[in-house]
C-alpha cells in the first residue's frame, strides 16, 4: 500500500509540472469567456485531409508518402469559408520546412509532386462535408477552405466568426480568450483558454503575441478580447520559410485576405 501511495504521489507531482493549471478568474472575466464559448464554439471545425508527397533523393524516386491531417479551422463567413494554417495543410510548405530544418543532408531531396486528397470539414455537430482549397497565402501561413459545392452568397447557414466585429485597438496586457477544440481522442470538446496580449510586433506587419498555451490545436483558431470582439486568428510566423512561433494575425488583415482572395466586399 505504501509503495502504491508513493507512486501516486510521484505521478501527481509529475502531472502538476507537466500540465499547467488554469488560473482562477474573476467572475466578470469568467462570464465573458463563457459568453465567447457559447456564441462561437460551433464556428470551430476540423479540417481533414489525406496529404501525399512524392520525393526523389539524388535522382532516385522514393515511394509516395501519405499521411492524414486533422487540424482546426475557423468558419469566417456564413457560406462556410474557413481559415486554417497553410503550413499544417499544404505538403509543399511542409516539405520545404522539413528540408530546411534537417540541414545539408536533406539538400539531395527534391519534391516532385504533392496532393491534398479527400479534403473535408467536420462540423461541430459531427457532420462531414466535402471541401476544397479556395486560396493560399504562404506569407501569412493562411489557407482558405470551403465547401466543395459553393453556397450562394447571402444564403449561407454556417455558424461563423464575424471578422468585422473587432476592436479598433489592442493593448499589451489586455485580457484575451483563445477558442479551439481538442482532438478526436478527446471528443473534439470546445476549449477556451484565458490569457493576455504580451507583445505586439510591428514588422513586417502588425501581429499579436499572447501568453496562452498555444499547442497544435490552436492553429487556425480565433482569439477574442474581454468584450467578445475577435482580435484575430492564430497562425504560424514564418521567417524564410521556417516556423518561428504562433502569433495572432489581426482580424482586419484576415478579413482583407478573404476579400482579396475570394473577391468579396
Amino acid at each position: 500500500m505504501k509503495s502504491t501511495l508513493r507512486f501516486l504521489s510521484a505521478l501527481a507531482a509529475l502531472l502538476s509540472v507537466a500540465i499547467p493549471g488554469a488560473r482562477a478568474l474573476p467572475e466578470a472575466e469568467a462570464t465573458a469567456g463563457r459568453l465567447v464559448l457559447r456564441r462561437y464554439a460551433d464556428a470551430i471545425v476540423a479540417v481533414r485531409a489525406t496529404v501525399t508527397i512524392r520525393i526523389s533523393v539524388n535522382g532516385r524516386h522514393a515511394p509516395p508518402s501519405a499521411s492524414n491531417v486533422d487540424m482546426n479551422g475557423t468558419i469566417v463567413t456564413p457560406e462556410g469559408v474557413t481559415v486554417t494554417s497553410l503550413s499544417a495543410l499544404d505538403p509543399q510548405m511542409i516539405f520545404a520546412t522539413l528540408r530546411q530544418t534537417m540541414g545539408p543532408a536533406a539538400s539531395a531531396a527534391d519534391l516532385e509532386g504533392s496532393e491534398v486528397k479527400a479534403l473535408r470539414l467536420r462540423l461541430a455537430d459531427g457532420r462531414e462535408i466535402p471541401a476544397k482549397i479556395l486560396a493560399r497565402d504562404p506569407s501569412r501561413d493562411l489557407a482558405l477552405v470551403g465547401p466543395a459545392e459553393a453556397v450562394p452568397v447571402g444564403r449561407g447557414t454556417f455558424p461563423f466568426v464575424d471578422l468585422r466585429e473587432s476592436p479598433e485597438a489592442a493593448t499589451v496586457l489586455g485580457t484575451c480568450f483563445h477558442l479551439s477544440r481538442t482532438g478526436e481522442g478527446m471528443q473534439r470538446a470546445a476549449l477556451i483558454r484565458p490569457g493576455a496580449i504580451i507583445a505586439i510586433l510591428e514588422r513586417p506587419s502588425r501581429l499579436f503575441v499572447v501568453d496562452t498555451d498555444l499547442y497544435a490545436d490552436g492553429l487556425g483558431c480565433p482569439v477574442f478580447d474581454a468584450q467578445g470582439r475577435v482580435l484575430g486568428v492564430c497562425l504560424r510566423l514564418l521567417v524564410d520559410g521556417l516556423p518561428r512561433g504562433i502569433v495572432v494575425v489581426p482580424s482586419a488583415d484576415v478579413a482583407g485576405e478573404v476579400a482579396e482572395k475570394l473577391g468579396g466586399p
